[in-house]
């Protein structure tokens, strides 16, 4: 089947919709004090959930954020540009109001935000927006051979080195501490953060130049190939992980394969969105519309995703953080399960979500309508602006 515009759209929300699950199954530990930042061993069936999550999760689905944030950037800047407007002044706009939702998710609710990481991301996307193709790919393999680099060197912070940061721990108001945290620790993250961010966004801005969110017959060949390239060599990368569990598999360390968690965290990405490409264009759009109702919106899920956390943790599931992991996924799944009900329910009556709108208002200096005009069918096509968000 040939992919039209408007399915194009949806490919990415899709794909964006199935980020959001995998972020957040691997943020609840963090969120609730169970996380690799305060146990750096893992026990019994926690040693094979970390385990798991490492090989499939872990790193997986910020990459694929990441590469969507590149594409719609370049959406957003191309749909600006063909009405006249100041594409780099809107985005500027953007982009602060980005990192200071960002700063608040950090100071009230929980310092794991990343949010304001992809607007420092953006800004660096604006100096890379009208280069070659060809200087896209360079810039995001030196940068992304930069960053696994310094992994290697480091490895990043051993967990136990900073497991007793009173700050980590969700249930302590003081803002201060917070702030101090996002200072001296959070905003220096980011900022090394930014080589592996900025190294996925650029691919995604050369993926929606180049149309692979609507490829033709003959690139569905190649996205296969990649498909089942990127497969078996995640399959190799993944020896020294099976390697390493193996020998110990009552009291699995995630920091011994940190390294391997990351690259491929890249490769597996790479298999998802190939995978989900030819679903989409074997089956159309209709089979995915949770996901696709879920990625639309995004910004709203996400940080919801903490609010709902944080006063579960503080008025229901005190001690969720001695749970053991699997309690803390099926968790996770009832959550986006019941966001993917709600976006659904909201996208019927309006327009975009609730966030997504004010963020848009933000953007352009005025508000447009919000809700629809008339209930037509459940999936209302976005337009290219709107998926950009």
């Amino acid at each position: 089947m040939q992919i039209q515009k408007s399915q194009r759209i949806d490919t990415m929300d899709i794909i964006r919709g199935f980020a959001i699950i995998g972020i957040f199954i691997v943020n609840f530990p963090e969120m609730v004090g169970s996380g690799v930042l305060f146990y750096d061993t893992a026990f019994g069936s926690d040693a094979v959930l970390r385990w798991l999550y490492d090989l499939f999760i872990q790193t997986k689905f910020y990459t694929i954020f990441a590469f969507l944030f590149g594409a719609g950037f370049h959406l957003f800047m191309k749909s600006a540009e063909n009405r006249g407007l100041s594409a780099n002044k809107l985005m500027s706009r953007r982009l602060f109001l980005l990192f200071v939702v960002g700063v608040a998710h950090v100071v009230l609710f929980w310092i794991g935000d990343i949010l304001n990481t992809y607007a420092l991301a953006g800004l660096v996307l604006l100096l890379f927006y009208k280069r070659s193709s060809k200087t896209l790919i360079v810039w995001s393999l030196v940068m992304l051979s930069m960053f696994n680099g310094l992994l290697a060197l480091t490895a990043f912070m051993p967990a136990d080195q900073y497991a007793d940061v009173s700050v980590l721990l969700p249930h302590v108001p003081n803002m201060s501490e917070r702030i101090n945290f996002f200072l001296t620790f959070g905003l220096p993250n980011s900022i090394l953060m930014l080589l592996d961010i900025v190294s996925c966004a650029l691919i995604g801005i050369f993926a929606a130049r180049n149309g692979w969110f609507q490829p033709r017959v003959e690139q569905r060949k190649n996205i296969r190939i990649v498909q089942w390239s990127s497969l078996i060599l995640a399959a190799l990368l993944f020896i020294p992980m099976v390697q390493v569990f193996i020998a110990n598999p009552t009291a699995y360390q995630p920091s011994d394969v940190t390294f391997y968690t990351h690259v491929t965290g890249k490769v597996i990405a790479v298999f998802y969105v190939c995978t989900l490409l030819r679903l989409v264009a074997r089956y159309g759009v209709k089979p995915f519309q949770g996901l696709s109702a879920l990625g639309r919106m995004a910004f709203t899920n996400y940080l919801m995703q903490t609010i709902i956390t944080m006063g579960v943790l503080h008025f229901i599931w005190q001690n969720a953080g001695a749970a053991p992991l699997w309690m803390g996924a099926i968790f996770a799944v009832v959550v986006v399960s019941l966001q993917i009900l709600f976006s659904r329910w909201w996208l019927r009556r309006y327009n975009m979500g609730p966030l997504e709108w004010l963020w848009r208002a933000g953007t352009y200096g005025r508000f447009s309508p919000l809700r629809r005009a008339a209930l037509g069918k459940e999936t209302v096509q976005p337009s290219t602006e709107s998926s950009s968000s």
